[in-house]
């Protein structure tokens, strides 16, 4: 009888929709340290290469994972927000939302190539394989730029008239944004580049935020600033499952190894959601990080996450309609929290 290894075995069952192996405990192992501005916002790993990119202040900071030395910066990036990276093309693109500008960069390099003017505002963005396209929303203009992968050219400017927070694509044709202030998802046909359909998230899901896909089973997992993450079916827009979570939570990741989605809430708290049958989700584990870790890139292949993070000096009293204050750290101690999956 033919042996497979535990993880090649976990990871032929999870290529099955509706069947994955148990998650693994995940727990904390280190912190890398970063020197530089202590403001930061999304983070990417680059599959097979050991580097995580990382949005930190005016620039993008290289880190080599498996010996946690800074390898390079990319700047000036004024305002650095989200990360896409497309390796087909050796290119990485970085969004400036102060700038208002969208930085292409060679992933051989790691210097600048382009400089692309979208106008203040640009966050998150993400890049669609099935089409070479890069999609940038702009919370200012309300507008989704898709932009070609290797000229950098603005290939159109799709208005959609509401807040826009994360973006994720399915690698078939569609993309998938949350609007935050409309409650709702726009769903993308990244081919055409029209608004096919808005998925409606009332009541459950007040101001969307984070958001991650299963493409294998067709599911979007959001965060919502009322405390909770909705798993959703983006083909009917049926939420399948609401789960609690305890504070905001501004970027999920999905592990298709294990069917596990993770929430990083700013309290410092890491929540795990996993399949409960069939069709259902549960919380597998809550993992306690770092207060201020918020966002957070995973690597697959090594099942590592990545949090960014700081020490806290003093929090600010919550502004009005926020459930959190304005945290204040102590200069120089931006660091990126690891996270790993241990034995099953």
């Amino acid at each position: 009888m033919t042996r497979f290894p535990r993880l090649a075995l976990a990871a032929l069952i999870a290529l099955l929709p509706g069947i994955a192996a148990a998650a693994p405990p995940f727990a904390l192992s280190a912190s890398i340290p970063i020197a530089g501005p202590v403001k930061w916002d999304y983070l990417t790993t680059e599959p097979g290469t050991n580097r995580l990119f990382a949005a930190e202040g005016n620039r993008v900071a290289v880190i080599n994972t498996a010996t946690g030395t800074l390898i390079s910066t990319i700047a000036p990036i004024d305002g650095a927000h989200g990360i896409a990276l497309a390796p087909r093309l050796a290119r990485g693109f970085a969004t400036a939302g102060i700038a208002g500008t969208v930085t292409m960069f060679s992933l051989k390099t790691l210097k600048p190539i382009k400089t692309i003017n979208v106008g203040p505002g640009p966050d998150a963005i993400a890049y669609d394989p099935s089409t070479q396209r890069i999609f940038v929303p702009n919370e200012k203009s309300q507008t989704l730029f898709a932009i070609d992968g290797f000229t950098g050219k603005i290939i159109r400017r799709i208005p959609f008239h509401a807040d826009p927070e994360f973006i994720v694509v399915n690698g078939r044709g569609r993309a998938y944004l949350n609007l935050k202030s409309a409650n709702q998802i726009a769903v993308v046909n990244t081919r055409t580049l029209t608004i096919t359909r808005r998925i409606n998230l009332t009541p459950s899901c007040q101001g969307p935020t984070g958001l991650a896909i299963d493409r294998t089973r067709n599911r979007l997992f959001v965060s919502c600033r009322n405390h909770s993450v909705d798993v959703v079916n983006d083909r009917n827009g049926r939420i399948l499952a609401t789960l609690p979570i305890p504070a905001f939570c501004d970027a999920m990741r999905y592990d298709p190894r294990y069917n596990i989605a993770f929430a990083p809430s700013i309290d410092g708290t890491l929540t795990i959601i996993g399949a409960a049958g069939r069709h259902g989700y549960k919380i597998v584990q809550t993992l306690k990080t770092a207060p201020s870790a918020r966002t957070m890139a995973f690597d697959q292949a090594t099942q590592t996450a990545y949090l960014s993070a700081a020490t806290i000096m003093k929090i600010l009293p919550p502004a009005p309609g926020k459930s959190h204050g304005k945290m204040e750290f102590v200069p120089g101690s931006f660091h990126i929290l690891v996270v790993k999956a241990g034995k099953s």
